[in-house]
């Protein structure tokens, strides 16, 4: 029987649909990523969007795994920084946001809810993750 320790869960219980999410994600090809952006750039617009928004934020601060959204920031960056992205670290946070593809964002909303699909209302992990949903099917994330 093998154990599961803090370290290899380092996203919380859903690690394993996480790790299954980021490899998509790299595999991804530019109409994909395309798709994806244009679906999000629609979406982030509604009201629904903005209501899970609220919603992810308040679950990820009363779930305690803000440590998995931490260490999530790592592999989201190497997938969607922008390759001519200047490896010395930039002087604001804005140009820090430059050095990113717009897959960035999606991306993103998408992860964090995957962190806390178990504890976030299903409409609202439905409407963060739709975005994405076409391209990285949620059944593609189970083994």
């Amino acid at each position: 029987m093998s154990q599961t320790t803090p370290s290899s869960l380092p996203y919380g219980p859903a690690t394993p649909a996480i790790r299954r999410f980021l490899v998509r994600l790299a595999a991804l090809g530019a109409s994909e990523r395309q798709s994806a952006i244009a679906s999000y750039g629609t979406a982030r617009d509604t009201r629904a969007w903005h209501i899970a928004e609220t919603a992810l934020g308040e679950v990820i601060d009363r779930s305690g795994r803000s440590g998995a959204q931490e260490a999530l920031a790592g592999p989201l960056l190497q997938l969607v920084r922008r390759p001519q992205a200047p490896a010395q670290v930039p002087e604001s946070a804005e140009a820090a946001l430059d050095t990113l593809e717009p897959m960035a964002e999606p991306a993103l909303a998408a992860l964090l809810a995957l962190v806390v699909r178990d504890l976030l209302e299903p409409r609202d992990f439905a409407t963060l993750y739709e975005p994405l949903a076409h391209v990285i099917p949620l059944d593609a994330l189970t083994p």
